[in-house]
């Protein structure tokens, strides 16, 4: 080898101190995002995440229901557009929940198929309530007695929404092979905050 090329023993050292802060810098970056993917970055484990995003969207849901239901409580003191306007919220709503409850995918467990399952037929029931719900809107009520009808429509079928995510919550929590999934609803602040409440009134 030409002896120009060769580097000297300092040259030799500088390489190896600097190669030496490379692995280094490597190993404290793996360490802060290079963790398993069981848990997040809040300390929960995807199926603990995957049971408080379901009960939170659920939570949303129902929230926005009970409003409704207490604007719809006195319809007498009702005007049409407000009554479009409330209905509308809870068609939109009912719309993000499906939305939400098709994006969350299986959880990471035994019965996560199960599961999924379990929220697809959800998203299905509800999507039959909101066409009855849109098909009322669109008749458009116009006299009191009308809107009534319409009404009594529309709060039996929030009613059976109500219903059908209760059950499915309740599911959940007992499909073959779910103690980890059950364990996650529990552990789940939004989850218990959600079968603590009552159905939307």
């Amino acid at each position: 080898m030409d002896p120009e090329l060769t580097p000297g023993p300092r040259a030799v050292v500088r390489v190896r101190r600097w190669m030496a802060v490379c692995a280094a810098t490597a190993v404290v970056l793996c360490a802060a995002g290079c963790g398993g993917s069981s848990t997040s970055s809040q300390g929960k484990t995807e199926t603990e995440k995957w049971a408080d995003d379901v009960c939170t969207s659920i939570s949303t849901w129902r929230d926005t229901v009970s409003q409704a239901k207490s604007t719809l409580r006195h319809p007498a003191d009702l005007s049409r557009s407000t009554f479009e306007d409330t209905v509308r919220g809870v068609v939109d709503a009912t719309r993000q929940l499906v939305t939400e409850m098709g994006n969350l995918g299986p959880p990471d467990t035994s019965a996560g198929k199960q599961a999924a399952d379990q929220l697809s037929t959800l998203s299905n029931e509800l999507e039959q309530e909101m066409t009855v719900v849109k098909k009322t809107i669109r008749s458009g009520a116009a006299s009191p007695s009308e809107m009534l009808a319409s009404l009594s429509t529309i709060t039996g079928a929030l009613a059976t929404m109500s219903t059908d995510i209760s059950k499915t919550v309740d599911d959940l929590g007992s499909l073959d092979g779910s103690a980890e999934l059950r364990d996650a609803f529990n552990s789940s602040a939004s989850c218990q905050k959600l079968t603590a409440s009552a159905s939307p009134s």
